[in-house]
């Protein structure tokens, strides 16, 4: 099916390249490039999603950066910050930080930035993992304040990575309706939004001259940057092929090699990042599917999985040869440490499971997946149909898979995981799937308990006993296990550079792509 699709998608880029090419312009100073969700408002808060993220991260702030070289965290919209007690950190805030409308940033800002997240009226959909940790922010002057945790906190420094996004103060808290304010967004990042259309998904950035304050994070190099939402891949490639686009992302490795070797304007770059798929079983039975409630259903289906042929045929073959990952604890990650090791491939023994749990005849199961996961969750409802499962698959956008998560629908979870966006602690892992939230399908209370220990404990060496105990009942238990690292696969004109210190999945950020010689 893919290679007849792409085969179509040759075709229509030759007919369209009759009427010739528009290649990256650097005279110009325009990039353009496609996503394929739509993003429905430019608000972090509000829309959370990993395409809505990319471009949040170009137009917001946060209080600190993250340095993936070093594992060390840096000053962003905070210059300095020190520890007062275990549960409270003191941040100097950077003078000289000005909004896109030209009005300095002060504390107030950054107040009712965190005041605005953790509103119980305030519908975020993050709310509990970015703002649950918070007790409250105090004014010390106007570029200092104390943020204080609700309890003792050993990853305040990871949270302020992600949240609170700046917003400015004296624009939002006057709206009525504080979901406008994503569709005419203004922060303090490196580049602005010069037109956004909700409708059409189209977006236009353009370069903030006022970013020169001296944060983490770069200022935007390139000058203007067009964004389309293009949910189909066949079409995202037709128009990199014909000039169309200059850079397309979450590619099919053997299209994209297909597509370079026609076309010397382009490359591939392959790009390590810290997202991985995973299945996720219905442990709790909020979906009332009982199956899952039983250990041995969820070893069998665990076993049934051919990782390595998943991974040999949509890794690239430098990636596939890696050791894959062995649990729900990627390595990069601050304070990964895990023990235990997944089931093996061996679908003999998913059938003998499956009999002694009574499920000879095979059952009935729906894989809720969205975007790059979706080859994936393919490929192993392919092998669970062979042990006699009959999985089908269920594609379909991040917002309608997070609100049937949250209401207890998904009975197999298999999609994208990016540790909140490429948050650098493993504590974002933890608390996402085994905290108390709508997201937990696991229903462990020791994993819950651990989680908030990990959590709380200061001592980086204490801290890091605790994590083999949290994740070896996931493996053991047979509550989740990831299948296939994602790289971040990308097709681009040979003009662009990519600065790789980040761990964003989609393999860049805005601010760090440039134009190269």
């Amino acid at each position: 099916m893919k290679n007849r699709a792409f085969l179509s998608c040759l075709a229509a880029a030759g007919l369209l390249a009759l009427s010739g090419t528009a290649r990256a312009d650097k005279a110009h100073d325009t990039l353009r490039f496609a996503v394929d969700q739509p993003i429905r408002l430019l608000d972090g808060y509000l829309t959370p999603n990993p395409e809505a993220d990319l471009v949040d991260r170009a137009i917001y702030d946060t209080l600190v950066g993250y340095d993936v070289a070093t594992r060390t965290y840096h000053g962003q919209v905070a210059e300095s910050w020190k520890q007062i007690d275990d549960k409270t950190m003191e941040f100097k805030l950077r003078q000289g930080i000005k909004f896109h409308d030209g009005t300095p940033l002060t504390a107030d800002d950054v107040i009712y930035s965190f005041q605005y997240g953790m509103d119980p009226k305030v519908n975020c959909l993050l709310k509990d993992s970015r703002f649950g940790w918070n007790d409250h922010v105090d004014k010390i002057d106007d570029y200092t304040i104390r943020v204080t945790s609700t309890q003792p906190t050993a990853i305040m420094l990871a949270r302020l990575w992600s949240a609170p996004e700046i917003l400015p103060k004296h624009i939002h808290a006057a709206l009525a309706d504080k979901a406008s304010f994503g569709l005419h967004p203004v922060g303090t990042g490196p580049y602005k939004v010069q037109s956004y259309e909700p409708a059409s998904g189209n977006i236009v950035l353009v370069k903030n001259p006022d970013y020169t304050w001296g944060g983490y994070e770069p200022a935007g190099k390139i000058g203007r940057v067009e964004i389309s939402t293009i949910p189909d891949a066949q079409t995202r490639m037709a128009k990199m092929m014909v000039g169309d686009l200059d850079l397309i992302f979450d590619v099919d490795y053997t299209q994209a090699k297909d597509m370079v070797a026609g076309n010397p304007n382009d490359k591939i770059v392959v790009a390590p990042t810290i997202s991985y798929s995973y299945i996720l079983f219905d442990t709790a039975d909020r979906s009332g599917i009982h199956v899952f409630k039983d250990k041995r259903v969820r070893e069998a289906v665990l076993h049934a999985i051919d990782v390595k042929g998943i991974r040999d045929a949509l890794l690239p073959p430098e990636y596939a040869a890696k050791p894959p990952m062995q649990a729900m604890c990627h390595p990069d990650h601050v304070g990964c440490s895990f023990s235990a090791m997944p089931p093996a491939y061996d679908p003999a023994k998913a059938k003998a499971l499956l009999k002694d749990a009574g499920l000879e005849a095979g059952f009935d199961v729906q894989i809720w997946t969205w975007g790059p996961a979706k080859d994936v969750a393919e490929a192993v409802a392919g092998d669970l149909r062979k042990v006699g499962i009959r999985a089908a698959v269920n594609a379909t956008t991040i917002n309608v898979l997070q609100t049937a998560r949250g209401e207890g629908k998904t009975s197999i979870l298999m999609t994208q995981w990016d540790n909140g966006g490429g948050a650098p602690d493993i504590d974002t892992t933890a608390s996402f799937f085994f905290s108390p939230s709508t997201r937990n399908y696991v229903g462990d209370q020791e994993l819950a308990q651990l989680t908030n220990q990990a959590g709380r404990e200061l001592d980086p060496q204490k801290r890091d006993a605790i994590y083999p105990p949290l994740f070896a009942p996931v493996t053991n238990e047979a509550y989740a296990m990831p299948v296939l690292e994602f790289p971040a696969i990308l097709v681009m004109d040979k003009t662009i550079v990519v600065d790789s210190n980040h761990m964003k999945p989609e393999g860049f950020l805005i601010n760090r792509l440039s134009w190269g010689n």
